[in-house]
């Protein structure tokens, strides 16, 4: 059967579409939140090498094009759309649960990465700098890596997932762990996903 077709495939999509859209009122609210509080700058043996560059154009390059292409790769499969759309809510309702608990303040050498997708959903157009652990764009890309399937594709994106998280650290935008535990909790919140929400689809 079509998943379309299916009472509880329609229920779960207009579900998470739902929560998707609610998030713009909630993303205003808590990086207000988030930047009003004083955090722990970390030491970071890996940022002290690093030489520092402002790479956000570069950052948004491949992070918009692997969600494009993962939203391609997944179009006429909506199950594999789905789990996609729930693995992405999922990890942006965990960073917002481990941002509140371990809050941080931005790395020594912090250029400000201009994101103008994000930037829509903030008071004024300001930018944000202490919505570091686990890091949202290495976790968003990380997400579609792990929904898309074609393995063409999925090798792609690999690559997508190492340049942006690699590329965040050259910026200073995040700590060594924001971007090694974010590909961690992305894989188990598709888990999740998966075995709880989407095995419920035939």
């Amino acid at each position: 059967m079509n998943a379309w077709q299916q009472r509880n495939f329609r229920i779960q999509f207009i579900v998470s579409l739902l929560l998707l859209v609610s998030f713009s009122g909630i993303f205003n609210w808590f990086f207000d939140y988030a930047e009003s509080r004083m955090g722990v700058q970390l030491s970071d043996p890996l940022l002290d090498i690093l030489p520092v560059h402002n790479v956000s154009w570069v950052v948004f390059f491949f992070l918009y094009s692997g969600i494009a292409l993962a939203l391609f790769s997944n179009w006429n499969h909506p199950k594999a759309l789905l789990l996609t759309l729930q693995t992405y809510i999922l990890v942006t309702l965990v960073r917002i649960l481990s941002i509140t608990l371990f809050p941080l303040e931005p790395p020594a050498g912090y250029v400000p990465l201009r994101e103008p997708i994000v930037q829509f959903f903030t008071n004024g157009g300001r930018i944000i700098s202490k919505d570091l652990f686990f890091s949202g764009h290495v976790s968003t890309i990380s997400t579609m890596y792990f929904g898309v399937t074609h393995k063409g594709r999925k090798s792609l994106l690999a690559f997508f997932v190492i340049m942006v998280g690699f590329l965040v650290l050259v910026q200073h935008v995040h700590y060594t762990i924001d971007v090694i535990f974010a590909p961690l909790f992305t894989w188990m919140c598709f888990v999740f996903n998966k075995k709880y929400l989407n095995s419920r689809i035939n």
